[in-house]
């Protein structure tokens, strides 16, 4: 949660001083989304390596390295406050080469902790599918607990702090790696096989197993879609006017929102799909995880629904008319319900990722590996290719692309249930 924390808060300082110096989406996530590139080449191999060397060395270099990246975009930022987006020149060319040396650092303190951690959770809940149930679930809490938390808290710290901000980055991960050294103890399950390199082609080879390729679709669409969500919708509400409403006017979710009220809005979103997580943990266990999936894909066309109506309300909150504040008021409770329903789709692929897993006896790093590997690519194309559709359609363009990712994972997700690929034990 820490870690979580901490990369979320970077991620909206890092995407406000941008936001403000460069007009176009498509240029400001392509810059924060380099994180993914090195989390994808390096999320396999940590995977593998851990089963081998163990999970704790690779929970330990982590935030050595965010810690690291924090540096990188703090000197960055205070070199260049007010830089010009407009022009490449030197200046502009070695902030952006900072930027991007941050980014590829976070990226890989993602890869090196995410594999070895749900290594380590496969290893310790062995034999007990409830327990994994719950221990994964509690991982998915942790994880978007930590983001929903950050949001709001990492608003504050933009408003009072500005760049300076990254300096409570780097506390952060300083707490992260004394509660590594001190107080998580090694897993004790460990593979003495030396035969699986770790590579990323050599773990891309999990992919063969029937279960993992044909639920990839699924999970690769809600991760692309999740990536696109968290990357750009606050990134959009913030978008200052009248600039904003002149490029994609009469949308009430494009532009005039402060970036306090935005996170705060965004954060109690995340809120409520934590609280939703935690109720889906007591019913998980008793339903198909197919059902719960679809369950989940329900809630995102509720979600796309009603944030495509409100949106259509009027141009701004200001100019709000006495009806548009009634509509609004009825559908966010809409909204709301198709965030609880949404919320227990990661924690049964997480839970499907992992009982595949118990059966590659000395990979299991490497195959939980695969949830980072699906997870960097997904959000990379999400923000990138979500980028575009904001900068064509505003709000409107993100919910196009989002509905035909929620189409691809329903395909993906009724394919495993008529072949039963969810009732592995």
């Amino acid at each position: 949660m820490l870690l979580r924390i901490a990369s979320r808060i970077s991620f909206l300082l890092l995407g406000f001083y941008l936001g403000e110096h460069f007009a176009s989406a498509t240029v400001v996530v392509l810059v924060l989304e380099s994180f993914y590139i090195s989390e994808l080449l390096l999320s396999p191999i940590a995977g593998s390596l851990s089963d081998r060397l163990g999970r704790k060395p690779f929970l330990l270099i982590a935030p050595l390295l965010g810690a690291l990246a924090a540096l990188c975009l703090l000197i960055g930022s205070r070199l260049y406050p007010h830089p010009d987006g407009s022009h490449l020149d030197a200046h502009l060319l070695l902030l952006l080469l900072l930027i991007l040396g941050g980014r590829l650092l976070e990226g890989a303190t993602t890869a090196l902790n995410t594999p070895a951690c749900l290594g380590y959770i496969t290893d310790t809940t062995m034999g007990s599918d409830r327990l994994r149930v719950r221990v994964m679930t509690a991982f998915e809490v942790a994880t978007v607990g930590g983001l929903a938390l950050a949001i709001p808290f990492g608003g504050q710290v933009a408003k009072w702090l500005g760049t300076w901000g990254f300096l409570v980055v780097l506390v952060f991960h300083i707490l992260n790696l004394l509660l590594v050294i001190f107080f998580v103890k090694e897993s004790h399950q460990r593979a003495n096989t030396i035969a699986d390199h770790g590579s990323l082609v050599e773990s891309l080879k999990m992919l063969r197993d029937k279960r993992i390729f044909t639920f990839l679709p699924a999970w690769l669409s809600v991760n692309t879609l999740v990536g696109a969500w968290i990357t750009l919708i606050v990134i959009m509400l913030t978008y200052p006017n009248p600039a904003a409403d002149m490029r994609h006017p009469h949308q009430l979710l494009y532009g005039g929102f402060s970036k306090d009220i935005a996170t705060l809005v965004f954060g109690g979103f995340g809120l409520f799909f934590l609280l939703g997580m935690g109720c889906w943990m007591l019913i998980l266990p008793r339903l198909r995880r197919t059902t719960i999936m679809i369950i989940g894909l329900i809630g995102l066309a509720v979600c796309i629904a009603a944030l495509t109506v409100i949106n259509g309300l009027g141009e701004n909150m200001a100019s709000l008319s006495a009806s548009a504040h009634t509509n609004l008021l009825l559908l966010l409770p809409l909204v709301l319900i198709g965030v609880l329903l949404l919320s227990g789709f990661t924690p049964a692929s997480l839970t499907h990722m992992a009982t595949i897993s118990e059966r590659k006896v000395g990979k299991r790093g490497a195959v939980m590996g695969l949830y980072s590997v699906v997870l960097g690519i997904g959000q990379l194309i999400g923000a990138s290719i979500g980028g575009m559709t904001v900068d064509l359609g505003g709000f409107y363009g993100l919910m196009g692309f989002s509905v035909v990712l929620g189409i691809l994972s329903l395909i993906s997700v009724i394919y495993m249930r008529r072949h039963q690929h969810d009732l592995l034990q």
